[in-house]
Parts: structure tokens; C-alpha cells; sequence
């Protein structure tokens, strides 16, 4: 359990300290990241801090749907809020502040690898096993609940996610956080995320038997 919870920490720390890296560099970020990002701006709370409290209402709808049947480890996805708004926070205000990348392809450079190295933790922080992440644990949910597939609501809420950072970014006048990373991210992460899990954690499950 101990290695496990580590595991878990060291994945969470990858995914959002790699999330402050592509918003730094400012050619686009994922859907999910976009809406927070757009949103602390309009609302003038940092993004990190946004990110806890849109991450902890899908944990609250996930107790809210499993009431009783609510798993006591689950209660660790309290950990993957505040650890990573925290994270994201140190990354961006802190150790980023005054950094600025103005070299395009720098810029492209540092998203992709981002992208990877979020698809990595997230991936670690999945195959311990150990806890569902907020957002995807409350949106599976909800597509069981409704007789649909996760992949198939998840793409509708990343609609509403984009739909929303545009509108918002018009009217408040924000800087994009939906450009061609964006593309870049809907074209590697799902793929690096299997590239992971196939030579990375599966060799190592291998191993085991």
C-alpha cells in the first residue's frame, strides 16, 4: 500500500507539473485544462486553486451517487485534488513565474513533451490501482447510470469543456489556452497513454507471473 500510495504521488506530481509546463508555453493545452485555465482567469483565483474545486465537485457527485457504497480508499482522490491544484500552482507561480518561452518551436517542443509526461502520470496514477481519478471515476458513473459509454460522455462534456472556453475567452478577452496543442494533444495523449502502459507497466506485471 505505502509503494502504491508513492507511486501515486509520483503520478499526480508528472501530470500537473507537466499541465503548468504546456500553459507556459502557451500554444494550447487539453480541453479539461483549457475550461480551468480560461475560468481562474475570468474569475481572478489561480489555476490550480480552480482545478481543486472543478475536480472536488466530481468527487462530491461520485459520493453523492454511491452514498454508502462509497469506498473508504476513494477518499484518496483528496489527495490527487489538493496535491495536484498544489502542484500546479508551485509549478505555475513559482518555479515557471518568470520563465517565458518565445521561440516557437521551443514552445512546440515543451508542449509535446508535456503531453507525454502528463500521459505517463496519469497512466502511473491508473495502473496502481489504488484510487479512480475524479473526473473520469464521476463521469463513468454517470455513463452507467444513463446507458451510455464513458468515451462517448467524456466526448460530449470535452465539447461543452471547449465550447465554453471559447465563449468565455470572447467575452472576458483571456488569452487562448485552445490553439493547435490542443490538436496536437487529442492526436498523442490517448496514444501515449497505451504506449505506457503497454512497454512501461505491463512488462513489469509480466515479470511478476
Amino acid at each position: 500500500m505505502t509503494k502504491k500510495i508513492g507511486l501515486t504521488i509520483l503520478g499526480i506530481i508528472l501530470v500537473y507539473a507537466s499541465v503548468a509546463f504546456a500553459i507556459k508555453a502557451a500554444i494550447g493545452v487539453l480541453p479539461v485544462d483549457a475550461a480551468i485555465a480560461t475560468i481562474a482567469e475570468c474569475i481572478g483565483i489561480r489555476v490550480g486553486t480552480f482545478s481543486m474545486i472543478f475536480h472536488g465537485s466530481f468527487f462530491l457527485g461520485q459520493i453523492a451517487m454511491e452514498r454508502k457504497n462509497f469506498r473508504k480508499t476513494e477518499y484518496l482522490q483528496l489527495l490527487y485534488i489538493t496535491l495536484g491544484g498544489s502542484v500546479l500552482n508551485f509549478f505555475l507561480y513559482t518555479i515557471l513565474k518568470d520563465v517565458t518561452f518565445t521561440f516557437y518551436p521551443v514552445r512546440l517542443i515543451v508542449t509535446v513533451i508535456a503531453f507525454l509526461v502528463s500521459a505517463f502520470g496519469c497512466t502511473l496514477v491508473l495502473e496502481t490501482h489504488l484510487m479512480r481519478t475524479p473526473m473520469e471515476g464521476c463521469i463513468q458513473m454517470i455513463a452507467e447510470r444513463i446507458g451510455t459509454t464513458m468515451g462517448k460522455l467524456r466526448q460530449k462534456i470535452d465539447i461543452v469543456l471547449v465550447l465554453i472556453s471559447v465563449v468565455l475567452t470572447l467575452i472576458f478577452g483571456t488569452e487562448w489556452t485552445l490553439r493547435e496543442g490542443t490538436i496536437i494533444a487529442a492526436l498523442i495523449f490517448g496514444p501515449a497513454m497505451d504506449f505506457w502502459k503497454k512497454h512501461v507497466f505491463t512488462p513489469r506485471e509480466n515479470s511478476r507471473t
